[in-house]
């Protein structure tokens, strides 16, 4: 009798392992298709699931349950409808040389995508309907979520919005998303993959990452009844997050849905990306997209030369790389003054004739299939040792560092060699002096010592100018469900704080995207090292209608 128990135990256990290996994420959604064909005054819709499981997976149930909540709390549950699973297929990852010239050691990838879709005729309903599906577990030794992670499950859910969003916001389909999970991405390089959907009534759609739902258990893997809204999150792993799920380098456009930047640590990675659908400026719906991402041990031929700076102590600059798949390297320096300007060294040096900035072009692997081409900035300013960056309007401090083997110091005379005025002298030991405007300086300083010696120092201080900038708009409210367009008009390099809900932080035409009033800081900075700064608050707003009151009335933020 034992040992028929234990083999049952056992079994319960392999087959629970066998699932636990081959879940890797999905989404539901929903299809408007009209009135109801048994009862016109009812609303019919197509609602699906989409399961992605690995690809060495057979084991498929053939049916599932679909609970069906009340749209609001307390979330009452409506019914279970049963659903049948639609023959698999497979969506596997080109590893070809082929599609994927330039990527050293290409990794498989394959997605076996299960369907589970029905037709369901629903009474409208102010609150509209929460659909959900939930399946424990996920597989194995995923890196951005505590472990064990085959302990963690997974909540597949949409929510079909109701008469109180609108009388004809039931009459909508979800954005859907593409199956284009199949995307090469090399640990520690940069990288780019598609989260797009795309939706039948042409709403606006905004993309964002957010925590993904836990659900199910290992005693219960596969619950007739998913359990009741709100769903719990799964625990994501430090410095891992639901909005941060590839760590702080990688981000999502919350415009076109694309994720990018700097892929973390080779491994399989949890991102659940919430795209939400807004019908004339007025939210109407959302739609969740999870995956498991396989960040793969490959390397892709990238050109990656030293970064921009500036050098203050000297004409000749030292250049390095550090890309990966470099066959060979070309560098042109970008020396306007002569056509030798260029190297086929690694680490090569280049003695600029003149001050000035300078742009160098770094190619890998040039005239090959390949190839990959960089650009940066060489700003080349020598004689400027340990004093501070001088710009007009700014104050220099000077510093006497005379000494004297008999007696003492004890009397300073500074001119500072500013032509509009008779006040540009001091007799203290370290005075201070504003320059404007800028230019150069000729500084005359005579010292004297106890005994009578005198001695005499002539120094040219170079000013450098304010750079102009202007900015617009000015403190501003904007539509919080788009994104809204800075502009900064001025001659230097451009950054903006803070680094949050913003989109090209150092260009001069940033699109920002904040959910709470934020006050934006651009600093400009030209080829002499002087700044200038400007600032303006953005205040997001659901609703910009104007709205026109009679007689005094109570109206609260965010009303319409």
């Amino acid at each position: 009798m034992k040992r028929y128990l234990l083999i049952t135990i056992l079994s319960i256990v392999c087959l629970q392992d066998v699932y636990a290996n081959h879940t890797k994420g999905g989404w539901m959604y929903y299809e408007y298709l009209g009135p109801g064909i048994a009862d016109p005054s009812k609303l019919r819709y197509k609602i699906g699931l989409n399961l992605y499981i690995d690809c060495g997976s057979t084991l498929i149930e053939p049916t599932w349950n679909f609970s069906f909540f009340d749209g609001r709390p307390p979330y009452n549950f409506i019914q279970d409808i049963t659903v049948n699973a639609a023959p698999d297929y497979s969506v596997p990852g080109c590893t070809s040389m082929a599609c994927y010239p330039c990527i050293n050691n290409v990794p498989p990838r394959c997605y076996k995508i299960i369907n589970y879709e029905t037709i369901v005729e629903l009474a409208p309903s102010p609150d509209g309907y929460i659909i959900s599906k939930q399946r424990c577990c996920r597989i194995t030794g995923i890196s951005n979520i505590v472990a064990p992670s085959q302990n963690t499950g997974a909540t597949y859910t949409i929510k079909i919005p109701g008469t109180n969003l609108g009388a004809t916001a039931p009459q909508n389909s979800s954005p859907k998303f593409f199956f284009n999970d199949t995307a090469v991405v090399c640990g520690n390089n940069p990288f780019s993959m598609n989260f797009t959907a795309t939706d039948l009534e042409s709403d606006s759609l905004s993309y964002s990452f957010v925590d993904a739902y836990d659900g199910g258990t290992t005693a219960n893997p596969n619950p007739g009844t998913a359990s009741t809204p709100p769903y719990s999150l799964i625990p994501y792993a430090p410095p891992f997050s639901g909005t941060q799920p590839l760590g702080a380098l990688a981000g999502i456009n919350p415009t076109t849905g694309v994720i990018s930047g700097i892929a973390p640590a080779p491994g399989e990675y949890v991102v659940c990306v919430l795209v939400k659908e807004y019908r004339n400026g007025v939210y109407i719906a959302e739609a969740r997209k999870e995956i498991h991402l396989k960040v793969a041990p490959c390397t892709p031929i990238i050109a990656n030369p030293n970064p921009d700076f500036t050098t203050c102590d000297g004409f000749t600059v030292n250049f390095f790389h550090t890309s990966s798949g470099a066959n060979t390297v070309f560098w042109d320096f970008g020396d306007p003054t002569t056509l030798a300007d260029t190297s086929l060294l690694n680490n090569p040096s280049y003695t600029y004739p003149a001050a000035g900035t300078y742009i160098i072009t770094f190619i890998i692997n040039k005239g090959q299939p390949c190839t990959d081409t960089a650009h940066r900035t060489i700003n080349v300013f020598p004689g400027f040792t340990t004093s501070p960056i001088l710009c007009a309007g700014s104050t220099v401090q000077f510093t006497d560092t005379s000494r004297t083997n008999y007696g003492v110091v004890d009397t300073w005379r500074w001119n500072f060699g500013d032509p509009v005025t008779l006040a540009d002298t001091s007799h203290l030991q370290n005075p201070t002096y504003t320059y404007n405007p800028a230019g150069t300086y000729n500084v005359q300083f005579i010292v004297s010592n106890s005994k009578g010696c005198i001695d005499t120092l002539y120094k040219d201080i170079l000013i450098g100018d304010i750079p102009s900038l202007s900015l617009f708009p000015h403190d501003t409210a904007y539509c919080g469900l788009d994104s809204l367009q800075l502009t900064a008009s001025g001659t230097g390099n451009f950054s903006w704080s803070p680094l949050t809900n913003i989109i090209g932080a150092n260009t001069a035409t940033p699109r920002v995207f904040p959910s709470t009033p934020t006050k934006y800081i651009v600093t400009l900075t030209n080829a002499s090292g002087c700044i200038n700064k400007d600032s303006l608050t953005v205040t997001p707003k659901l609703d910009l209608t104007n709205t026109a009151v009679a007689s005094p009335a109570n109206i609260c933020a965010e009303d319409t």
